[in-house]
């Protein structure tokens, strides 16, 4: 009785205490009424063990209230159905960790301070002098910050929309106003959600691959560091060439980890039914997801975004690598707002599927994400031609020609498989590798322009869809001028992608202005011909810093010269993106190459379909090629618990011809070896798309080695990765199989 008392005093206080706009004044009356509330006998069943005195509340609705310390920024998150927490400091180390980290844990923004090109510290809210300026608005605060020492500020705006708190930085309010301090990176909340070693059940969310879970308990100090990845992938423009160990100094047997595809992360507090989705909104291309379980130097689990503002780099003095090199810092700093969504989860949605649902309501309402589901269809791509060494110069090594398609389009609809999607690799003049593309002239070896142009209406008045395969990144330098055309990296050296392969041993990236100017003309001509039909790769998840003709640019800048391009072509064709970053995903009308694995990072405890349950029933998603899985049948299986479809990378002629090609890693493509593969994967996963009719999935389950896929139009599947037969909710899957109900 007492506990309703308080809350109706306290709700009647807030009501007489609300401002409109911002304003400095009534934070003391505001400060009174939090502490009141914070008496109240629900916060203390959660597990906040910090001074509550010392919060004042600053935002409230029907479902949520938002505490804010003004000494560090810290803020504490009340579920107001539940009466559980999440907050973003740490306040009862109790003397097991240094005064920086400490200050860490506690400070809303926590900075690295580069000084000398070489010297970096961390700089904080509580270790280092600051003056605060903070104004209250109905939904939030915003805090004008600025270091005294070291002459550099921000403002830190922060906000309660609903079920999320919005973090952000303006661009324009960074300041730094001594040439000896410079920022290096800005981390927004880092310990928000955090937990003590094993004392919270849940996990982590990283997204690496289709998704991956980092287990919230007690890690027993196994790892000394956790997932750290750069958004979209690595900053080539800054990358140090590095030694490679060849396997019989010719193949390259090392596999780089899956890219960062979608800005996102989370953690979710399972016991307490509480989580949250951690989405970059503003920031991404010079941000990093960091997830370090308890143990990595403190023995919290954390989820944050990092930003980069200034990097540090290497410029050799001469083109002799020996001859010695300058440690320097960008000249000038990333511009762009740094905005982080924490989007909270309550009850049955605290859990990666509620994760993946509230990014895929967030992607459709924000129109980053265009509703584009037209059935079921197989995915059969074709290689036309490649080049090997001859005495002088190269010549084709012509795999599938226009006819072939033809005809293997034709056989496959005889057998069952009537609805294609199709991607049609090394059609252009000169193979799979004379890049850039700039103009719709087939290779004759794989047949005439009108032939090519013939098939493509084909097939798309059949039903059926043909793409023309153009990677819009690379040049070849042995076919194509390099001049004026690719870009250097920050210190102004060729950036060069080693190939390992015997005819081309090395491709560069064009610059953006030069990727745009060949789609173009390209699809003038696509257009001209009324064949629009096309497939960009390379630039689809590629972006980097990079200097041309002098003059540097930012991933922002590439960033935007890809998007501007979406822009221009997406609407004079029918496009599709291979394996596009999050960013541009508005632009495709079908998600190719989706990883269905993470990189299998030693930390990682479970892998989760994230981003497939964000996407399916939203958009077709394409997996890897079938023919170069090791293990077919846990493959197949993957693509029914994620509701994927199937890929093949085919050729008319046998691959052994491939083997003095760039393409000889295709060691199993001939067709005749396939067809029946194919017709099986169809009618399989038609049927199973049959079932699901399209629908989102609304909800998806581990139990031991058995996944369940629950699809809003009620229909459940279970697939059983065990080579035992397995019982769950009553129904009954066979050893490496799946049932449907």
């Amino acid at each position: 009785m007492a506990s309703k008392l308080l809350k109706t005093i306290v709700s009647s206080a807030l009501a007489a205490a609300v401002m409109s706009g911002c304003s400095s004044s009534g934070v003391q009356d505001r400060a009174a009424v939090a502490n009141l509330a914070l008496c109240d006998t629900y916060y203390k069943t959660s597990k906040f063990t910090g001074a509550m005195e010392d919060y004042a509340l600053v935002a409230e609705n029907d479902s949520y209230s938002l505490y804010m310390r003004q000494a560090d920024l810290a803020l504490t998150v009340v579920d107001k159905k539940t009466g559980k927490t999440m907050c973003s400091a740490v306040d009862s180390d109790e003397g097991r960790n240094n005064a920086t980290w400490k200050a860490a844990m506690k400070s809303a923004l926590v900075l690295t301070l580069i000084s000398g090109n070489t010297d970096t510290k961390q700089v904080d809210l509580i270790n280092d002098k600051n003056t605060k300026k903070i104004e209250y608005c109905d939904n939030g605060f915003r805090a004008e910050i600025f270091w005294t020492k070291y002459k550099f500020g921000m403002t830190l705006e922060v906000a309660l929309e609903g079920n999320c708190v919005v973090a952000n930085i303006t661009d324009s309010s960074i300041t730094e106003q001594d040439e000896k301090f410079r920022i290096g990176t800005i981390s927004i909340y880092p310990f928000m959600g955090n937990s003590y070693l094993d004392q919270s059940e849940g996990y982590m969310l990283i997204p690496d691959g289709n998704g991956a879970l980092v287990y919230l308990d007690d890690k027993e100090g196994r790892f000394s560091a956790g997932f750290s990845s750069a958004v979209y992938g690595a900053d080539i423009g800054f990358k140090e060439s590095s030694a490679v160990s060849l396997l019989w100094d010719k193949y390259n047997m090392v596999t780089e980890g899956e890219k960062v595809l979608a800005p996102v992360f989370g953690i979710a507090h399972t016991d307490d039914r509480m989580a949250f989705l951690g989405v970059i909104e503003s920031g991404a291309m010079r941000a990093s997801i960091e997830v370090l379980p308890n143990g990595v130097s403190v023995d919290y689990n954390r989820a944050y975004a990092k930003f980069t503002q200034r990097k540090l780099y290497t410029q050799p003095t001469s083109n002799n690598s020996t001859s010695g090199s300058l440690h320097l810092m960008e000249s000038d700093r990333s511009h762009s707002d740094l905005k982080v969504r924490f989007i909270f989860l309550s009850g049955d949605e605290a859990d990666y599927t509620g994760m993946a649902k509230a990014y895929r309501s967030y992607l459709l309402d924000n129109e980053l994400l265009v509703k584009s589901d037209d059935g079921y269809r197989t995915r059969v791509d074709f290689l036309g031609s490649e080049r090997e060494n001859w005495a002088i110069g190269t010549t084709a090594v012509t795999m599938t020609t226009v006819d072939d398609v033809r005809s293997i389009t034709e056989a496959l609809a005889g057998n069952g498989v009537d609805r294609l999607f199709c991607l049609y690799k090394g059609w252009q003049g000169g193979g799979l590798y004379d890049l850039p593309i700039s103009s719709y002239s087939p290779d004759g070896s794989v047949g005439s322009k009108g032939s090519l142009t013939s098939l493509m209406k084909d097939m798309w008045s059949g039903g059926s869809k043909l793409y023309l395969y153009d990677n819009a990144l690379l040049l070849n330098p042995e076919e194509s001028t390099a001049d004026f055309n690719v870009i250097n990296q920050v210190n102004k050296r060729r950036y060069r992608v080693e190939t390992y392969k015997d005819v081309y041993d090395e491709m560069m990236y064009l610059a953006p202005e030069r990727s745009a100017g060949n789609l173009s003309r390209l699809v003038k001509q696509l257009d001209g011909s009324d064949v629009p039909y096309l497939c960009v790769a390379g630039i689809s998840n590629n972006i980097f810093s990079y200097n041309f003709s002098s003059q540097t640019y930012s991933r922002y800048d590439c960033a935007a010269s890809y998007t501007d391009i979406m822009e221009e072509i997406s609407p004079k064709t029918e496009l599709v993106l291979e394996q596009p970053c999050a960013y541009l995903w508005k632009y495709t009308d079908a998600f190719l190459d989706m990883p269905l694995y993470t990189s299998n990072y030693v930390f990682e405890d479970e892998s989760v379909p994230f981003l497939s349950i964000v996407l399916e029933g939203v958009i077709p998603v394409y997996a890897d090629y079938v023919n170069f899985e090791a293990n077919s049948r846990e493959f197949f299986l993957k693509m029914v618990e994620t509701g994927s479809f199937p890929s093949f990378y085919i050729t008319k002629n046998s691959s052994a011809d491939l083997i003095y090609t760039n393409s000889a890693d295709i060691y199993s493509s001939e067709y005749d070896a396939f067809s029946e593969t194919i017709a099986e994967y169809s009618r399989a996963l038609s049927a199973l798309y049959e079932r699901t009719e399209g629908s989102c999935i609304e909800r998806h389950e581990i139990r031991g080695n058995v996944s369940l896929t629950g699809y809003e139009n009620g229909t459940t599947v279970y697939v059983n990765y065990t080579d035992t037969e397995q019982t769950v909710d009553g129904v009954t899957i066979a050893a490496m199989s799946y049932e449907v109900r």
